[in-house]
């Protein structure tokens, strides 16, 4: 349940909606983020910071640029965990939220 909570703070900011949006399209570096978003340096970080925290980034290093991508692997722990959150809130008798 505390990977779920992790997920939403992470995706409950706007900002890494966007990034997260951009980087269903193609990997990406900082500075491309920071010109398509119109952020500083250290905002973008501290976004991609989150986002890779709750296991939804990858970061590959290429040389002296560092780039992110779509954790796909963590989409699909998101998704079964989701899927059995609700599947256990939707058993008769089970209305526990404290899971």
């Amino acid at each position: 349940m505390q990977n779920l909570v992790d997920i939403f703070k992470a995706l409950g900011e706007d900002t890494r909606i966007k990034i997260i949006s951009m980087l269903c399209n193609r990997e990406m570096c900082v500075d491309e983020l920071i010109k398509k978003l119109n952020l500083s340096q250290s905002a973008v970080s501290h976004h991609v910071k989150v986002l890779k925290q709750a296991d939804l980034l990858n970061i590959q290093r290429k040389g002296k640029w560092t780039y992110y991508s779509i954790n796909k692997t963590g989409l699909a722990s998101l998704e079964r965990s989701l899927q059995q959150w609700f599947l256990e809130m939707t058993e008769p008798g089970e209305q526990n939220l404290s899971r």
